[in-house]
């Protein structure tokens, strides 16, 4: 839907590529000179008409029928009429020209006329570029010329005419018409995709409504820096999934040591409940790390490349960013474990909280793509906080500094204390039911 696209008109493409890499707009649409003139030119069947004819007559002539022929249909048909010599230099040499077709009387027309012998005329099509283009734009202009033909009458001539049908096999197709849209590098695939699609669709709608189709092709093309790929674009949400998964495992964990009774030993010594959470939160944050390392390198070997500020902010900014993200699902899985009552149920429970988790927060799908109501949703998760955080450095190429990053981390720790304090209250209960 094109109301989904604020368009803003510029009159010249250095202004449009000014506001584009001054982060105005996402991108902007360059038609060439000369876009408007060929499409009135192709919006109508370019016919070149001429007589192949070397007999002679003093009754008739091509001239009536071309009138009525050029009356009829001037507003799908445009005829240009041409000399015997003219048109064979055209047709065998198409290529030079921008016809479509031509419509030839052929040799013996008029002695036939004279004659009340039945004639003939020729459709002669250019190829468009699928055999499919071809058929339909044939079968249009055939449409329209054969009740024509058939019906008319050389008075007094008794004479009927016959559309005969040819392609002219030595033509190329016409070059397709081209427009250009620019991109910064940056911008996802998932934009570039909506916008580019939304875009096409609504100019094929107003210009190619009927079997006479203009062929137009758009070049995506970029403003500033290289285009990113889809990996590289998902990875900071494919990169927090794997993570994800270590709230199934402390979940097993917890459940099966209070069913051996672990935990209840434990509570009669002078450890706390917030020692022993603490404890298993940072022996299984290694865990995290150790699976955000493979996942890094099994989407190097698919092509990521992450775009980040500096060495520094790429390893200390993704190092507090799994930290804290690793620290709210550990006390997210201590804060649950009093709903599962053993280990089965916990590792399969758990994912209708992942699942939907991973979902909404885009690290499976682009948020893009989300409508209007589900971004409002994502925008407060914690996953969430996490993904835009790494997105920004290894995405963005933003410094663990930038104001976004900071603010999204400041309220992953902010949910991580809440939900921590929560686990301590509920493992109590977890361990003494009683």
């Amino acid at each position: 839907d094109i109301s989904g696209i604020n368009l803003i008109n510029y009159t010249t493409e250095d202004k449009a590529k000014a506001a584009a890499e001054a982060g105005t707009i996402s991108a902007y649409v360059y038609f060439p000179d000369g876009f408007e003139e060929t499409l009135e030119e192709r919006s109508k069947i370019n016919l070149l008409f001429y007589s192949n004819d070397t007999t002679t007559s003093v009754t008739y002539n091509l001239n009536t029928f071309l009138n009525q022929l050029n009356s009829s249909y001037s507003q799908v048909i445009k005829i240009t009429n041409v000399s015997r010599s003219q048109g064979n230099i055209i047709i065998n040499n198409l290529d030079n020209y921008t016809y479509d077709s031509a419509l030839v009387a052929n040799d013996g027309f008029m002695y036939g006329l004279d004659n009340n012998i039945n004639v003939n005329m020729t459709y002669w099509f250019r190829n468009s570029s699928t055999p499919e283009k071809t058929l339909a734009r044939t079968q249009f202009a055939i449409g329209l010329l054969n009740p024509f033909i058939s019906s008319f009458q050389f008075f007094p001539s008794n004479s009927n005419i016959t559309l005969l049908n040819h392609s002219i096999t030595n033509a190329i197709p016409l070059e397709s018409l081209e427009y250009d849209i620019y991109f910064l590098g940056e911008i996802s695939p998932a934009t570039r995709a909506t916008i580019t699609n939304t875009l096409n669709q609504v100019i094929m709608g107003i210009v190619n409504y009927d079997p006479t189709e203009i062929e137009i092709d758009i070049n995506e093309k970029n403003i500033q820096g290289e285009p990113i790929n889809n990996i590289t674009f998902s990875a900071p949400g494919y990169l927090l999934y794997g993570p994800m998964s270590i709230l199934s495992f402390v979940l097993v964990v917890l459940t099966g040591e209070k069913k051996e009774g672990i935990f209840k030993r434990l509570s009669s010594t002078q450890v706390k409940n917030w020692e022993i959470i603490l404890s298993n939160i940072f022996s299984s944050i290694l865990l995290v790390f150790m699976q955000f390392l493979i996942g890094a390198s099994i989407l190097s070997l698919f092509g990521w490349n992450p775009q980040f500020a500096s060495l520094f902010d790429l390893i200390f900014g993704v190092f507090i960013t799994m930290f804290l993200f690793s620290f709210f699902l550990l006390a997210l899985a201590f804060a649950l474990a009093p709903v599962f009552k053993d280990p089965d149920t916990a590792g399969g429970g758990v994912w209708i909280i992942i699942i939907p988790l991973a979902m909404v927060s885009g690290i499976f799908v682009p948020i893009e793509l989300f409508g209007e109501g589900m971004k409002v949703i994502a925008s407060v998760l914690p996953t969430r906080f996490a993904v835009v955080a790494l997105q920004n450095l290894l995405l963005n190429q933003h410094p663990i500094w930038y104001p976004e990053t900071l603010l999204n981390l400041g309220l992953l720790v902010i949910y991580s204390a809440i939900i921590f304090a929560v686990g301590i209250k509920l493992f109590n209960k977890f361990i003494n039911p009683n």
